[in-house]
């Protein structure tokens, strides 16, 4: 490219180009996102029938159930938090691991739950037909939570989007998760906790799969 050429396109550039608004903070930009995800939470709650998620337990169980609702509640934040963090070019892959804490203690507390169930009703076999209607309901769920959380993380353009996306897929289907809680309060077993974890993987793996288009610049 020739000295000319090169001035020239520096003119039409100065003449044209939009000036360009910085994001606000990443920290800033996933409170404001989970706000909007909370109203959308307890829009949900409010205009659909649904029940305490704690009211079938006894005090025992109440305090584990709430446990396991806090650590459902942590990894849907924390992943949203760390999905904001990894969209900027040169943050530490350490953002991943953010969730894994809450979302172990999760699935250690929802093991210990099933457990519990299981043994009380003497090895009752599990009903098929319910766990399926839950994993309806945590797609539709995730969806609801995904797609602005989604659309907030491409204003980012992140250049590396697969952690972004599987991380952004993770809070999205844990928040869905917990608002299960609210419509379907009974205890849960093991079937209901591999179809929990299958909605999960479903989830994650399309927003993994999907990543390019969903998180181009928008």
């Amino acid at each position: 490219m020739t000295a000319q050429s090169t001035d020239r396109l520096i003119d039409v550039l100065s003449a044209t180009a939009a000036p360009v608004r910085p994001l606000r903070s990443p920290m800033r930009r996933a409170l404001m996102t989970l706000a909007l995800l909370a109203a959308l939470g307890v829009g949900a709650i409010l205009l659909l029938p649904g029940s305490n998620p704690l009211a079938t337990r006894g005090a025992r169980g109440q305090a584990r159930a709430g446990m396991e609702l806090a650590a459902m509640l942590a990894t849907g934040v924390l992943a949203v938090i760390a999905a904001f963090h990894l969209s900027i070019p040169g943050r530490s892959r350490h953002w991943l691991a953010l969730p894994l804490l809450p979302f172990a203690a999760w699935l250690i507390l929802s093991g210990v739950g099933c457990y519990r169930d299981f043994i009380r009703n003497n090895s009752a076999e599990p009903e098929l037909g319910q766990s399926a209607d839950c994993l309806i309901f945590i797609l539709g769920a995730s969806l609801l939570f995904g797609a602005p959380l989604l659309w907030r993380l491409s204003r980012a353009a992140p250049i590396d989007p697969l952690p972004v996306a599987a991380l952004g897929g993770l809070g999205a289907a844990a928040l869905a998760a917990l608002l299960l809680k609210f419509f379907h309060p009974l205890t849960v077993t093991f079937l209901d906790l591999a179809v929990h974890l299958l909605g999960l993987a479903i989830v994650i793996g399309l927003t993994a799969l999907l990543r390019r288009r969903i998180l181009r610049s928008a």
